[in-house]
């Protein structure tokens, strides 16, 4: 195009260096921008995006055959041009300085967390490197363009991804746990109020997130099973990793079994996601396995932590009510962890621990270090443990403004979904503000849904609530 349009030597010599020089300019400024959370990350990704939109329909225009080389490239910027379209929202300053940080004794660093996801993204594209070599020095046939293989990487992720989970979920099983949650890039199931629910999510497509929640079915569950429960995943992803292997070295390069190379590309990444995922680090409020079994080993708090959750999860399944909580563990692991959402958990877990013993001093007490917690370094937290806060400033505290701040607060997270806890906080929060017909509005949608919830002890700790606030507005009427 340059030689048949532009004669000029000093123009043809300057042309490519100037153009690609400011796309990439371009392109990093959006990366360092997005990655530091800056208010200019949208204009630079728009800027980054078109600039993926207009040089190849520039060069489509000259030589229309080639379309089908730039295709990708075409995609990629309209996909960005949609998704930096949306108004920016600045993350909070807390939830930002605290999203990677390591927390005392959880046995990852700093530096690492911060550059887990980068150098993950970096040793996939080595892997894939190395693969292409050794396949095209073996010889294996390229039939296909390169959507095709876009298409087909995202779908050997995909398929990594789900066998990690279920190694997790296998294990669980055969130890006698039971399955509470299970999701693999967008496909996600969980259990809601005692209801199996799908979610398809478009926006975790290109992700390789996944995640499955077993619980133990009684209070003392051996850390033994537990510890199975977290290798079962990285020694699913061995075994299939060196299983794929082994099968693409032994077959011949044009052989159907190689998938083009897919099959040596699966087996590959199979075994670094087990390697790295056996390393301690954490992403957001998430810890990889590796990370997972440190502190599971350990004997201090996160010890402590990892067992009280264990108790937690099993009271979905069993009688167990809070009021069986181990205080004793809960309050040793928050001595111990006193920062971020586990920290705001752990004061949470005493606070229903409290409330169902009828110690509602205590429950209060627990409620207020929780709030603190908040404030300092656990602000991004799901709008359903905001309804805690809610009905806990207004039945313990009698505090109608502090209530009512928090209301505001779960809202601007936009809950979506209208459930025992959210009627109840609804009701509370009216009653305390001195507006009985809606208190009882609210009240009366909680019960009806608390009373269809399956005969487990964190339900009926549900309907126990439900009592409470009852009786609480029956007896002590809130004048408007």
């Amino acid at each position: 195009m340059i030689h048949r349009h532009h004669a000029v030597p000093c123009f043809r010599i300057l042309l490519v260096p100037v153009v690609f020089s400011v796309l990439a300019t371009t392109c990093g400024v959006a990366w360092w921008t997005v990655w530091k959370e800056k208010r200019s990350a949208r204009g630079w990704g728009v800027a980054a995006s078109l600039m993926y939109i207009m040089l190849p329909l520039s060069i489509i225009y000259f030589r229309p055959s080639v379309w089908n080389h730039f295709a990708v490239m075409l995609g990629i910027g309209i996909a960005g041009l949609a998704a930096f379209s949306r108004r920016y929202e600045q993350p909070d300053s807390t939830a930002r300085t605290y999203a990677n940080l390591r927390l005392p004794g959880d046995g990852t660093s700093d530096l690492f967390n911060r550059m887990a996801g980068t150098l993950l993204f970096a040793v996939s594209l080595g892997v894939l490197f190395l693969v292409d070599r050794w396949l095209r020095a073996k010889g294996v046939p390229e039939n296909h363009g390169e959507a095709y293989r876009i298409v087909s990487a995202m779908l050997v992720v995909l398929v990594i991804t789900t066998l990690h989970e279920f190694g997790h979920t296998a294990t669980g099983l055969a130890l006698g746990m039971k399955l509470r949650a299970f999701a693999a890039g967008p496909f996600q199931w969980r259990v809601r109020d005692g209801k199996w629910e799908f979610q398809f999510k478009p926006t975790q497509i290109l992700s390789a997130d996944g995640a499955t929640g077993v619980v133990p079915t009684t209070a003392d569950f051996p850390r033994s099973h537990y510890l199975g429960m977290t290798a079962g995943g990285p020694l699913v992803n061995l075994f299939t990793g060196i299983f794929a292997l082994r099968i693409a070295f032994r077959e011949q390069a044009n052989s159907t079994v190689q998938a083009g190379g897919l099959l040596a590309l699966f087996g590959a990444w199979s075994l670094a996601l087990c390697a790295f995922n056996l390393l301690p680090f954490r992403t957001g409020d998430n810890y990889s396995d590796g990370a997972s079994i440190f502190q599971l080993l350990s004997r201090g708090p996160w010890g402590d932590f990892h067992r009280v959750v264990a108790v937690i999860g099993s009271s979905l399944v069993t009688p167990l009510r809070p009021r069986n909580y181990d205080i004793e563990a809960i309050l040793r692991a928050a001595h111990g962890i006193t920062q971020g959402k586990q920290a705001l958990l752990l004061r949470l877990y005493a606070y229903t621990y409290f409330l169902d013993q009828g110690k509602s001093f205590d429950a209060g007490e627990a409620l207020r270090e929780g709030e603190s917690i908040y404030h300092e370094s656990a602000t991004d937290i799901p709008a359903e443990l905001h309804m805690e806060f809610v009905f806990g400033n207004a039945y313990l505290h009698r505090d109608a403004a502090a209530a009512r701040e928090w209301w505001t607060r779960m809202e601007a997270k936009k809950p979506t979904r209208r459930n025992v806890d959210y009627w109840r906080a609804d009701s509370a929060l009216h009653w305390i503000e001195g507006h009985l017909k809606e208190a009882n509005e609210g009240w009366e949608k909680s019960n009806a849904l608390a009373q269809q919830l399956p005969k487990a002890g964190a339900y009926e700790f549900d309907r126990y609530c439900c009592f409470l606030l009852r009786k609480a507005i029956d007896e002590v009427p809130v004048a408007r």
